[in-house]
């Protein structure tokens, strides 16, 4: 790809890689997901993929991923821009447009037990720092913030700890996260709704859960937004895009199933 022209960008905001994740299945799934989003917002398949990693401070899969190469089913190349690779599905048709966009980014736990997003940066980040130590931190990287919303983790103590949050952080970079896993009997989060009243955005992801059915949710939950993205530096050209309170953010995807939520849960806790 020679970059993007003012066409469409479907991102996926929030995407974990676990060690029972195959990456070629990951990289079809993402396609896959895409494709659907694309024909549902009648894109006619002219769009360009983008994964936001938000890695733990114990992995490093984008460094894992620039070393792969070529993986049966797709070609993994680093591009000029360090915090970012791109994955081209090999086909016989060598001017494919199949391909996708990987940056790197971090998920930092904070003192408080909040996350914040640190995206499209390849810079780390220690855990335990308070958030606005993090957001500091993350800022001084030039990433993209992101709070994003998790079971239980906006409520009580940490839940006004956020609505004071968003009022000091009023007319700054700061975005909310909204995720595939958030069930559809638990709408509009209290903080939704404050964050668009103070006019911040709203950036979704999946969120993947670390078990090896979850490789196919990858891509199935984000934003559609109009732009154009360069060879030379497609994360700071992402970042001038999101940065533009003009810019029209489209969400696609679908919340969970109750049943699908309560399952998960458990399987979280007796994992």
């Amino acid at each position: 790809m020679n970059g993007t022209d003012q066409g469409a960008l479907l991102v996926d905001a929030h995407v974990h890689v676990y060690d029972c994740f195959d990456i070629n299945e990951l990289l079809d799934a993402a396609l896959r997901n895409f494709d659907r989003a694309a024909k549902k917002l009648g894109l006619n398949n002219k769009f360009t993929g983008i994964l936001l990693l938000a890695e733990t401070s114990r992995d490093n899969w984008f460094r894992q991923l620039s070393m792969l190469g070529g993986q049966a089913r797709w070609q993994i190349e680093k591009t000029p821009d360090k915090t970012v690779l791109q994955a081209r599905l090999l086909t016989d048709n060598t001017d494919t447009e199949n391909s996708i966009y990987i940056m790197a980014g971090r998920q930092i736990i904070t003192a408080e037990g909040l996350e914040l997003l640190a995206l499209a940066t390849d810079s780390t980040f220690e855990d335990g720092l308070s958030v606005t130590s993090a957001l500091n931190a993350a800022r001084k990287q030039d990433a993209v913030l992101v709070l994003p919303w998790a079971v239980g983790k906006w409520l009580g103590k940490r839940g006004k700890l956020l609505t004071a949050l968003l009022k000091a952080e009023v007319r700054s970079d700061l975005c909310l996260g909204d995720n595939s896993g958030r069930p559809v009997f638990w709408r509009n989060p209290l903080h939704f709704q404050q964050a668009k009243t103070y006019g911040m955005r709203l950036l979704p992801g999946t969120d993947s859960l670390p078990f090896s059915n979850e490789v196919n949710r990858v891509g199935s939950f984000g934003f559609m937004i109009r732009g154009k993205l360069t060879n030379a530096q497609p994360s700071y050209d992402l970042k001038q895009l999101l940065r533009n309170n003009a810019l029209k953010i489209t969400v696609y995807g679908q919340l969970e199933t109750p049943l699908r939520f309560i399952a998960n849960q458990v399987r979280l806790r007796i994992s």
